[in-house]
């Protein structure tokens, strides 16, 4: 009984996080000028699928969950990918990101990923038959225990998946470097220095792709290498649904490496304070 208590708090928590973490990445998302661009449209896809990630960890109690949980996951995954390429364009090929990536070409991208992970995740995981659905002993989701779906979902969720996500750190990675790089010789070219708040901007830009890259990475790994070795129910738990959680945790990442996103609840904050301020006086005056 103390250990099912225990895998509720952690599962009850996770979702709280992720969900108001998520969530508040959208809505400051749709705030932003700046998001109503190609890169604003992937974000909040993105953001929408860490939400429902998070959601669905309450929900375990059928393999149509399970599909529908792997569906999401895929599309997070890919979203990761596509914001790295757009990215990656925007600094290496800046006179045709424009053509590359128009809200309407985005549009199309986005639902191509929803529409294609949806189906390799029905063909996968309910035509073939490898069901990923609630395990009793692990609290958790489990994909079938056959020889036919352990040896499929190496290939089909872990090789594939890692593979995207280290390719989508090395494609941050070498955007970063070479955005600083720009910045630096332009600085240079006009004999200003780099300010401490550029710098900062580039540092957490970089944390933020290695944060996201790893934790991604560490559900992946846990999953399939970690977890099996395990003979405590609540560590296997816990382990075997970093995957889960990690992405349910993405908001927090975004938000903390952000600052223009928390300014836009800052600003919020204090035009509703000094509202509610004002509203005060005036019925003390009254």
């Amino acid at each position: 009984m103390q250990r099912k208590m225990i895998v509720a708090l952690i599962t009850f928590l996770v979702t709280v996080f992720g969900t108001v973490s998520n969530a508040l990445v959208f809505i400051a998302a749709r705030r932003m000028n700046s998001m109503n661009s190609s890169f604003g449209i992937i974000t909040k896809n993105q953001a929408i699928c860490n939400f429902l990630i998070a959601t669905n960890l309450l929900v375990y109690y059928s393999h149509f969950i399970g599909m529908f949980a792997m569906t999401v996951y895929e599309i997070s995954n890919l979203s990761h990918f596509l914001i790295a390429v757009n990215r990656f364009c925007a600094v290496f090929l800046p006179y045709y990101y424009e053509k590359l990536f128009t809200v309407f070409s985005t549009k199309i991208l986005r639902n191509v990923i929803w529409v294609a992970s949806a189906i390799w995740c029905m063909v996968l995981y309910e035509l073939v038959g490898c069901k990923f659905s609630y395990d009793v002993a692990s609290w958790s989701l489990a994909f079938l225990a056959t020889d036919m779906c352990t040896q499929l979902t190496w290939y089909s969720d872990f090789t594939f998946n890692t593979s995207f996500v280290v390719l989508t750190l090395i494609t941050n990675l070498l955007t970063a470097f070479k955005a600083g790089r720009n910045s630096r010789i332009l600085m240079n070219a006009a004999g200003i220095k780099m300010s401490k708040r550029q710098k900062q901007r580039e540092l957490n830009f970089v944390k933020q792709s290695f944060l996201q890259g790893l934790s991604v990475f560490s559900g992946q790994v846990t999953y399939y290498l970690i977890a099996p070795l395990l003979s405590n129910p609540v560590l296997i738990f816990i382990i075997g649904s970093l995957w889960a959680f990690m992405h349910s945790i993405e908001g927090g990442i975004i938000l903390a490496s952000n600052q223009e996103m928390r300014s836009v609840f800052i600003i919020e904050f204090n035009n509703c304070f000094h509202f509610e301020r004002i509203i005060g006086l005036n019925n003390l005056f009254q």
